[in-house]
Order: structure tokens, then C-alpha cells, then sequence
């Protein structure tokens, strides 16, 4: 895999139960995806979690993350998205 020197090629996320990794997780994958010029960069992206359980979770999340900022028509993507994440 080919990282820019501004990109790195991994990020790591570890901390305990409940402690909001799956909003971090959501959040990046769906950071990333915005900012790329690539409309197949979603292609790129492995997420990976020790449970069928939490990759449900985070599919069903991203899905619904890019259902809220598809409802706004008029208000742009990033804007939205910093919106509901915060950025």
C-alpha cells in the first residue's frame, strides 16, 4: 500500500469497552472517504473488530451517518458532516 508522506498507511485505534471506538471508527471512514477526489476510496479502507457484532454495528452506522447527510440537500456534504461529528 502506497501512503503519502502527509498520509499514513495505518491507524491504530485500541482502548476499552464503551469507550466510543466504533463512533472514532465511523467518523474516520467516513472523514476519509470525504476528502479523497477518488469516488472509489471507500474500496481502500479495512476496518477491522474482533466480533461479527461490532462489524454489524459499524456497517449499519456508516450507512446511517451517510443517510443524515444525504437528507439536507441544500447544505454541503462536509458541512453536514461536521455537523453531526463535530470536525
Amino acid at each position: 500500500m502506497y501512503a503519502s508522506p502527509q498520509e499514513k498507511p495505518f491507524k491504530i485505534y485500541q482502548s476499552s469497552a464503551g469507550s466510543g471506538k466504533t463512533y472514532t471508527l465511523v467518523k474516520e471512514y467516513i472523514s476519509i472517504v470525504l476528502k479523497s477526489d477518488n469516488p472509489n476510496k471507500f474500496r481502500q479502507i479495512l476496518a477491522i473488530t474482533f466480533t461479527n457484532k461490532a462489524a454489524t454495528e459499524m456497517k449499519e452506522r456508516v450507512l446511517d451517518a451517510l443517510l443524515q447527510l444525504s437528507k439536507d440537500a441544500d447544505a454541503r456534504l462536509d458541512e453536514r458532516f461536521c455537523y453531526f461529528y463535530g470536525h
